[in-house]
This record gives C-alpha cells, sequence and structure tokens, in this order.
C-alpha cells in the first residue's frame, strides 16, 4: 500500500506538543531581539543581513546539530548570518502568539499546524507561494504541500508517525504471542497484562485538559478510517464515533488504563513504558531512542495499532509536523526562504530527518536510522501501509478544538455524559468554531 499524505486541512496540536522536549532553560524572546527590528535585521556593515530563527528544534536535537546546519547555510550565503532563538516547544509557542499579536515575530518561525491557521489570520505569517514562486522553486519535491485559501504558508519540514509501541517480555508473560490486529484482540491483551497490584496496566490514555497533547484517544479513530470531521465540518453523530467512544469509555471502565488519565501528561505516557508499567503506548517514533538510552533492557516492538474488527479499508496513523514559515514583518524574505530551501534540501533534510527520528519533508530523502534497524524498518512500513492523518492541522483554534475534546472524553469517562451526549456536545461546540 503506498503511503498517502492525508491534507485534511493542513495538526497537530497534539502533534507537536507531544514531540516537546524538556530544557531547563530559561526561555529566550520569541520576538527581535536587542532592538533589532523585524525578525531580520541589517547588520552592522555592508548590508550584511541577520536572519532570527525563532524554533524549539535545537532544544529537541543533539547540542550543537541545528548551529552546524545554520553554519553550512551561512558558508554558502555569504552576509546572511542566522540567529537560532531556542526554547522549549511550549515555550516556543507562547512566545510566538505574544509576537504575532504585536508584529515582532521573528523573521522565521517554527510552526505547528494547530498555529498556522491563526498565524495566518492574524496577517503574521507571510504567503510562501509567492516566495516560491519568486525563486523558480517547485513545489513538487515536497511530500506535502498544505495549503489554506489555496495558498502555502507552513512547509513541512519532518513528519512523525505515531505508530503503537508493544513491551514483547509483559505480552509474553501474559501467553500473548502475536501483536494484536483488532480492537478485540487488544481489549484481550489489555485485561491480560494488566496486573494492579502490581502496578502494571494495558496502557495510558492522557488526557489532560489544561496540557492535551498527543494523539492516544484519536489514533483508534484514525486507525479504521473515521474521522472527526467532512468537508471541513464537524461530523460527530455517526455510528463510527459512538464506536470509538464505546471502546474509550469500555477501555477506562475495565482499569486496564493507567490511573490518573485526566491529569497525566505525555512524558508521564513515556514514563510508564519504558519503566515497564504499560504494556503498550501510542507515541511518537522520536521515543524510541530515549526509550533505548533510559531502560536498554527494554524488550519492545512496533506495530500497527488496532482497528475495527472486520476492518479492510487502509489503516490510518496520527501524525504531526515540525513546520517552518516566514513572518509577514520579516524585512529579508528571499533570504528567509534560501533558509526554507536549505533545509528542504534533499541531503540536508535527510540529516535533519536522521537526527530528528522523523520521515523527511522532501521528496527524495531518506532518513538515515533507517537501514539495518529493524524496529526503525518496521515502523518505517508501518508508515508506508498507511494513511498519514493530520486531521486538525489547519484548523483555527485548533487547540482550543483538542482542549474540548479532552474535555467531553473526561465527562464520559467520568461517567457524567453518555456516548450520544458526548458526540452531540462535541458536534455543537465544534460547529461553533469551525462553522
Amino acid at each position: 500500500m503506498q503511503r498517502k499524505l492525508a491534507t485534511l486541512a493542513a495538526l497537530g496540536a497534539a502533534t507537536a506538543l507531544a514531540l516537546a522536549g524538556c530544557s531547563s532553560s530559561s526561555p529566550d524572546t520569541g520576538g527581535t531581539t536587542d532592538g533589532e527590528s523585524g525578525s531580520g535585521s541589517t547588520g552592522g556593515g555592508g548590508g550584511d543581513v541577520t536572519l532570527d530563527f525563532s524554533q524549539w528544534w535545537e532544544v529537541e536535537l543533539e547540542p550543537g546539530f541545528m548551529r552546524g546546519l545554520m553554519d553550512r547555510f551561512e558558508e554558502e550565503n555569504p552576509g546572511v548570518t542566522v540567529n537560532l532563538i531556542s526554547n522549549p516547544y511550549s515555550a516556543t509557542v507562547d512566545l510566538q502568539t505574544s509576537a504575532a499579536a504585536t508584529g515582532t515575530l521573528a523573521c522565521l518561525v517554527a510552526i505547528n499546524g494547530a498555529s498556522v491557521y491563526d498565524l495566518k489570520t492574524q496577517g503574521a505569517i507571510t504567503n510562501l507561494s509567492t516566495l516560491m514562486d519568486e525563486a523558480g522553486y517547485d513545489p513538487s519535491a515536497l511530500v506535502s504541500n498544505d495549503q489554506i485559501d489555496g495558498a502555502t504558508y507552513m512547509v513541512r519540514a519532518l513528519n512523525f508517525a505515531y505508530p503503537m509501541y508493544y513491551n514483547l517480555d509483559l505480552l509474553e508473560a501474559a501467553g500473548i504471542t502475536e501483536l494484536p490486529e483488532t480492537r478485540s484482540e487488544f481489549e484481550a491483551a489489555a485485561t491480560k497484562v494488566t496486573n494492579a497490584d502490581a502496578n502494571v496496566y494495558a496502557w495510558s490514555l492522557p488526557i489532560n485538559v489544561q496540557s492535551p497533547a498527543g494523539f492516544d484517544s484519536q489514533s483508534w479513530l484514525w486507525a479504521s478510517g473515521g474521522r472527526f470531521l467532512e468537508d471541513r465540518k464537524p461530523n460527530f453523530e455517526t455510528p463510527e464515533i459512538a464506536d470509538w467512544l464505546t471502546f474509550l469509555k469500555s477501555q477506562y471502565d475495565a482499569g486496564v488504563i493507567t490511573p490518573g488519565a485526566f491529569t497525566q501528561q505525555e512524558q508521564q505516557k513515556v514514563e510508564e513504558f519504558t519503566a515497564g508499567r504499560n504494556a503498550m503506548m501510542n507515541g511518537s517514533l522520536a521515543h524510541v531512542s530515549g526509550i533505548r538510552e533510559s531502560n536498554p533492557d527494554l524488550n519492545f516492538d512496533i506495530g500497527y495499532v488496532p482497528v475495527v474488527d472486520g476492518y479492510t479499508g487502509e489503516r490510518g496513523l496520527a501524525g504531526a509536523s515540525w513546520g517552518v514559515g516566514i513572518a509577514e514583518n520579516c524585512e529579508h524574505k528571499a533570504e528567509a526562504w534560501k533558509l526554507v530551501e536549505f533545509v528542504m534540501d534533499t541531503d540536508v533534510n535527510s540529516e535533519l530527518a536522521t537526527a530528528a527520528t522523523g520521515f523527511p519533508g522532501a521528496v527524495d530523502a531518506v532518513p538515515g536510522y533507517v537501514d539495518g534497524d529493524p524496529l526503525y524498518e518496521k515502523a518505517f512500513e508501518v508508515y508506508q501501509g498507511s494513511e498519514f492523518v493530520t486531521e486538525l492541522e489547519g484548523l483555527p483554534n485548533a487547540l482550543d478544538l483538542n482542549r474540548n475534546l479532552n474535555e467531553n472524553l473526561v465527562r464520559l469517562l467520568q461517567g457524567d455524559a453518555t456516548v450520544e451526549e458526548t458526540q452531540a456536545s462535541l458536534q455543537e461546540y465544534w460547529t461553533g468554531v469551525l462553522g
């Protein structure tokens, strides 16, 4: 089955949130620095240009990697200097939100799909389609060219897939020798592996309302072809949604989900799996290296998210992206676009994908981590055999929509709302936002 990127509406709030790194460093500014005007100031001599690049990527990657890429770009473009403004993901988003409101965004900004629509609507980021045309750049070189109102405002540098992780030792101890392929098989496995007395549970379902992250609930719907939207309009009152909500409720009531779902953070879920206290986990492929480093003895595998029994359609795979945009107030858009082109160069994009354990955004780029590593090869097979779903990307108020989803799930799991009431509540709220 060929890999197919679903441009259902250019999100992943959740996505990128799940990739947010942990850093104790204090946040730098997401706007201009030291009085520089408009993110991309003219330097002190000879018309030299400085481009501010606000992103969380440097925090997520090995020390020195991003700076090394920028040094290479500067060598290829004499007179252009790149100033990396690096903060953890959440701080980057918060700072960019305030900078967008005051017209002081850094010249280049790392963007997730949850914020691109709102930044575009504010007039904070520029039309990249125009810059592509002016530079003679062929957008077919991009794996995905998501557009809003017929124009590109964010280029996806990397895509991050969210397969299912499986602790093979816990499964084997429970007498399970094959990875579950269907929901019924998963439910049976979840019951067998759960041992509350030993603090071992089948899986975690973090649906924190304050910090909605990850795809732990959504993945179960998307895997079997279900969607929240139809023609960009909310479509919650369907049998597929009802079946999905019923499944989540039954898993919670069965006690196979780690306690504390309503306050659990994304990273805590990863820690539970890494420590061997969860048998299964839906998570970004980027977690593999961290799990291996923290617990080298953990025997785990990667596979598809189980589907509804009898489902024969194309499997859906939740995904997130590292995107990049250019500020409307940037004084050096042509030079900024050169940096975007550099990041999307086949060789550079392959290096970036390898360092971040993501899938390239450039069509011809290949991540170096795939060859020779059975786990990554398996993950790549899952990616190729699935439809990459980023259903919330490019929607207005995507973070708020994801928060509302979690609020409704909390009420459902607590027994304060029925499945039908949850469907109606979601339909009403999302229609109020999306029309």
